[in-house]
C-alpha cells in the first residue's frame, strides 16, 4: 500500500506538469512561475488536463487519508485503492483524449471512484 500511494502522489506532481507541458509552445515558461503570469493563452488540452487535476484534487485527501489509515490499521483496502488508481488514470486519459463530449461518459468513470473511496471508508470501520 505504502508503494501505491507513492505512485498516487506522483501521478498527482504528473497532473501539474501535464498542464504546464501541453502548452509550452504557447506560453513561456516564466509566465507558469508566478500569480501574475498570463497563461490565457493555454491550449484546449492543458485546460482539460487542469480540469482533471481539479477533480483529483477532490478525492485525493480521502484517498490518502484511508490509504494512510489502511496502513496503521493493517486493514486491506490494497485491491480497492488499486481500482481508485486505474480509474483515476482512465480518467486523465479521457480528458486528454478529449473523450468527456460522449454524454455519460466522465460520469461512467468518476461515479465508480467515488464508490471505491466509500468502500474503502467502510473497510475501516
Amino acid at each position: 500500500m505504502i508503494d501505491l500511494i507513492f505512485y498516487v502522489v506522483m501521478f498527482y506532481v504528473l497532473h501539474l506538469f501535464l498542464k504546464m507541458g501541453f502548452s509550452s509552445h504557447k506560453i513561456p515558461f516564466v509566465n507558469f512561475t508566478h500569480v501574475g503570469g498570463d497563461i490565457s493563452n493555454m491550449t484546449d488540452i492543458s485546460n482539460r488536463v487542469a480540469l482533471a487535476a481539479d477533480n483529483l484534487r477532490q478525492t485525493l485527501p480521502v484517498f490518502l487519508t484511508f490509504s494512510v489509515l489502511s496502513v496503521v490499521l493493517d486493514i486491506e483496502n490494497l485491491l480497492l485503492a488499486q481500482i481508485w488508481f486505474g480509474l483515476r488514470i482512465l480518467y486523465l486519459i479521457g480528458a486528454i483524449l478529449n473523450l468527456y463530449t460522449i454524454p455519460l461518459l466522465r460520469p461512467a468513470i468518476w461515479v465508480p471512484s467515488v464508490v471505491v473511496l466509500v468502500m474503502m471508508g467502510t473497510n475501516l470501520l
